[in-house]
């Protein structure tokens, strides 16, 4: 609720209450008051009360229930203006005069006529206090001349006349005071408040200033996509007044790191910094000692003194000379993502509200971070997989020249001579002509497999288990054998998974056929612990898979890189394991969904 709802709030509760009390001072004078002169006219005034009761519990609930309207301070305030007057006339008095011309006692009238003086004097202020003084200085004058043809006088009473122009000067003058202290009391109080409000207004404006930046500053995250542009403009938003217009003669350290995986464990690197060392630039710490534990183990962002003493930052020779540092953990999905540092020479550099800022802008620059991350995966994936078609179109290209067209060059060469040798020697022309038959047959066979290889229609309508069946029944004649065991695997894998599965085991084929010089080829299938297993075995001559210059180049000449980065798109492990002499073994492992 903002300053100018909740005064409204407070002065609407006020004008309530008063509304009430009035309400009970009129009921205690038309009912025990013993100078009344006129009677009550009970039933009109009975009929006006019970309005003016129900009319105040509404007005009380809207309060309550804090309903606001602009046109409500007019309604009300000309409603308590007609109902006061009505209910005044009606309630008969010791006298029609503000004071009682008899000199027996005042009338209380003008305590009534006061309330909703001030009731528009608070909505509107002097203007609207002098307009309802008007209105009910022009019914005391309607009264007047009612009650001089009420009685049938001749002449008007002179005393009468000054009380009523005394009960309308008193009632101008309410109005004008109580305008005037409307006008005084803020005045006053903005006097009062104006020397602390002012170092509070350059506070407010400094922070707003930098809310501002820090919410363009987040604005901009989400247009990037370069995970190292993320990183730096978090470093900006710490180093900006420095760099801006500098801290003093020694520099802050401004330091991203991020977690990574080493065989020791779970390490934080320096993922990008500012103002640090060079040798500092490649240390990994553990992040459980220390500012860099409990902000890792709180996940909440923390202000320290010197780091000098640390025992994971004090390594850092920048670090050793701060006296202030602030710590804020990049959280993500509950984890710790990283943590942002800066520490700066000076004592007391950092504030509550720069912490808690920092923190808001780097939940939104972790979200930003994420998203870079995932679309440069999602374009090394893209690359993958163009190269991957790339490598499959000139694997096509080199077994069509290699097999079935060096083939048919030497059908169409054995024809010709096979005609030639039909005039000359008839027998030997048809002997010829049947081996080109299964020479011809055979290259069909060899198509058709590798056809099969590319895309095995049976893979789709039957599974991976007849896939490979019928692969391995193409394969039957040709060296090396192909001998395969499969378990039964249902419907544990996807078909994508199925068609990567196959591709990586015909390409383990393939190689073993191509490299190995094998003689059998061994390939079992199935599952095991919640995993799919493939292993493809031969009894070939093998490699030295760690021997010095077994480089990507050698993988790649063998296939076995095609291989690895298949079973990384389908979240699956390849290990070779091969002894020269002793044949290759090619295992390939799957985690399965469910």
């Amino acid at each position: 609720m903002s300053e100018t709802k909740s005064s409204n709030h407070r002065a609407g509760w006020w004008i309530c209450i008063a509304r009430w009390s009035v309400l009970i001072g009129l009921f205690l004078v038309v009912f025990f008051d013993p100078l009344r002169t006129r009677r009550v006219w009970f039933p009109l005034f009975n009929a006006l009360f019970l309005v003016a009761i129900i009319y105040s519990i509404v007005l009380t609930l809207l309060i309550y229930f804090q309903f606001s309207s602009p046109r409500l301070p007019l309604v009300t305030t000309i409603i308590d203006s007609l109902l006061f007057a009505a209910l005044v006339y009606t309630s008969g008095r010791s006298s029609n005069l503000i004071v009682d011309t008899s000199g027996r006692a005042p009338s209380l009238t003008f305590f009534f006529a006061l309330f909703p003086i001030c009731v528009a004097i608070i909505h509107f202020g002097l203007v609207g206090g002098l307009s309802v003084a008007g209105v009910f200085s022009i019914l005391r004058v309607i009264f007047l001349f009612q009650e001089h043809i009420y009685f049938m006088r001749k002449e008007v009473d002179v005393m009468r006349i000054v009380a009523v122009g005394a009960d309308i000067v008193v009632l101008f003058l309410a109005a004008a005071l109580g305008g005037l202290m409307n006008r005084l009391g803020p005045k006053l109080e903005e006097e009062e408040k104006e020397e602390p409000e002012a170092e509070e207004v350059v506070k407010l404006r400094e922070a707003q200033e930098q809310l501002k930046e820090m919410f363009k500053m987040a604005g901009t995250l989400g247009a990037q996509l370069d995970s190292h542009h993320v990183l730096e403009a978090m470093l900006d938003v710490g180093l900006a007044d420095f760099e801006e217009g500098g801290w003093g003669e020694e520099t802050p350290v401004g330091i991203v790191f991020l977690l990574t995986e080493t065989p020791e464990g779970d390490r934080l690197y320096v993922v990008t910094s500012r103002y640090l060392d060079r040798g500092d630039e490649a240390r990994l710490i553990e992040g459980k000692a220390g500012l860099m534990g409990k902000v890792i183990e709180s996940v909440e962002p923390l202000i320290h003194r010197e780091l000098k003493d640390d025992p994971e930052l004090g390594q850092f020779s920048s670090l050793q000379r701060c006296q202030s540092a602030v710590c804020v953990p990049l959280r993500a999905e509950g984890e710790v993502y990283g943590v942002l540092l800066f520490a700066s020479p000076e004592s007391g550099a950092y504030t509550t509200e720069f912490v808690e800022s920092l923190t808001i802008y780097c939940d939104q620059a972790v979200i930003a971070l994420q998203n870079a991350e995932q679309y440069q995966g999602l374009c090394q994936e893209k690359e993958g997989v163009i190269a991957s078609e790339e490598q499959a179109r000139q694997k096509l290209v080199y077994e069509l020249r290699k097999g079935p067209l060096q083939t048919i060059k030497t059908i169409a060469i054995r024809l010709g001579r096979a005609r030639a040798m039909l005039t000359e020697d008839p027998d030997g022309g048809m002997e010829e002509l049947a081996r080109l038959e299964v020479l011809t047959r055979r290259t069909v066979r060899g198509l058709r497999a590798l056809l099969f290889s590319l895309k095995p229609m049976t893979l789709e309508s039957e599974g991976l288990e007849a896939a490979l069946e019928r692969y391995v029944q193409q394969m039957e004649g040709q060296k090396p054998s192909i001998h395969l065991d499969i378990a039964e695997l249902g419907n544990r894998l996807s078909p994508k998974v199925s068609g990567v599965v196959f591709s990586i085991i015909e390409e383990a084929i393939t190689n073993a056929r191509e490299h190995a010089e094998a003689d059998n080829i061994s390939v079992r299938v199935g599952l095991q612990d919640n995993l799919f297993v493939a292993q493809i075995k031969d009894d070939g001559r093998g490699f030295y898979t760690f021997a010095e210059g077994f480089s990507s180049e050698s993988m790649d000449g063998l296939g076995l890189s095609t291989i690895e980065s298949r079973a990384k798109s389908i979240n699956g492990k390849v290990v070779i394991n091969s002894t020269v002499g002793r044949g290759t073994t090619v295992t390939l492992t799957v985690p399965l969904q469910g």
